[in-house]
């Protein structure tokens, strides 16, 4: 009897990275983790592309779409980014080791006590301390130190907010000492505590609400110039984005207002220059408005990814921070924020939706070709 011999299973043999995703592994690019993995065919070892392993040679470098295709060509994973702990989708798993030393600094910060160090997290988490600092910024784009810094601020923020006196906000919040809070100040608040707890109490904006090419779209003027113009599909979230940024400012409807926002919204969506004068208020922190005037550098029809921008800014490890100082942007297309992509060429995010940047980039190009022929 003739037996038909079965074909062996195909072994999956992964594929060569691209420019960009070389670069993310090169980098440690933890905003790469959940797109692929990578495995390197000298070492039979498979990583996350945030990987701190030492960084291989080009060519021996093969990616796959998940843990199970790496394993299924021999490759074992790492031991030091535990990429098998990623799970259907593309979704990392909480490392739970993290996840506790997290969760210390939190319990400690909403109990008012000191933030723990490093030596007490790395026990928590069963880890190395120079292992933890590492993989912590990884996960959660911060250092613990960091971390904990960024919860105590969005706690003084909160209180300042709600009409808390400066000083039972300060302590309130764990900050030891008043003087530390006003030495960074203007870095953490954009300017005094005081001025921020005011919430623009004083400020008299008049507001316009007109339909526009990017839909709904509101705008409002200051005595120093356009202080912000926000898109959406109705009249209500525009209004409470706005006095999410301005809580105390008063509120001057008048939708016959904001000609000169609305002629450089045109403008700038035809491709023309923006009208000379045009006077922007820009308020932020002094690295959000470097970042903002950075991108009002970009020409249209062209794009900088975030790491560029730092660079530019003299800061090549800011890619993050240029990211969230994107993110803040409430001037949007004046301060062309949706020329900011990550560092594969993705769209990233946008504050008032991925399509209408999509829309703004492809209606860019479409103008810079049209004017090149």
């Amino acid at each position: 009897m003739t037996r038909t011999r079965t074909a062996p299973p195909r072994i999956p043999a992964g594929r060569a990275p691209t420019d960009a995703e070389f670069a993310a592994i090169r980098g440690n690019d933890a905003a790469a983790d959940g797109r692929f993995l990578y495995a390197v065919t000298t070492t039979k070892v498979f990583c996350r592309p945030s990987c701190v392993s030492r960084v291989p040679k080009r060519e021996n470098v093969r990616l796959f779409a998940a843990a199970e295709a790496a394993e299924a060509a021999g490759f074992r994973p790492c031991k030091r980014c535990r990429p098998q702990t990623y799970v259907a989708g593309g979704v990392p798993a909480p490392d739970a080791r993290l996840e506790r030393a997290r969760s210390l600094i939190d319990r400690r910060l909403a109990d008012g006590d000191s933030a723990p160090t490093l030596a007490e997290l790395a026990r928590t988490a069963h880890m190395g301390a120079s292992h933890l600092q590492r993989r912590f910024a990884a996960a959660y784009g911060l250092s613990p130190r960091a971390y904990a810094e960024a919860k105590r601020v969005k706690t003084l923020k909160q209180e300042l907010r709600r009409g808390s006196g400066v000083s039972d906000a300060i302590y309130g919040a764990g900050f030891g000492a008043a003087s530390r809070v006003y030495e960074k100040a203007g870095r953490w608040l954009g300017m005094t505590p005081a001025d921020y707890r005011r919430g623009g109490e004083g400020l008299t904006l008049t507001v316009a609400i007109r339909r526009s090419p990017m839909g709904l779209t509101l705008v409002a003027e200051s005595p120093r110039g356009i202080a912000a113009l926000l898109f959406g599909d109705r009249e209500k979230p525009l209004l409470d984005e706005l006095r999410g940024e301005f809580p105390a400012a008063a509120i001057d409807r008048d939708d016959t207002a904001g000609d000169a926002a609305f002629t450089a919204l045109d403008a700038a969506l035809q491709g023309r220059p923006l009208p000379r004068g045009l006077r922007l208020d820009l308020r932020g922190t002094p690295f959000q408005i470097r970042v903002w005037t950075a991108l009002q550098t970009i020409p249209p029809g062209e794009t900088r990814t975030y790491q560029d921008i730092a660079r530019s800014l003299g800061m090549p490890t800011a890619a993050r921070a240029v990211g969230s100082a994107c993110g803040s942007n409430i001037l949007g297309v004046l301060v062309p924020c949706h020329r900011a992509l990550r560092s594969d060429g993705g769209l990233g995010g946008y504050r008032w939706g991925l399509a209408r940047k999509e829309k703004l980039l492809d209606g860019e190009a479409a103008v810079t070709e049209n004017a090149a022929e």
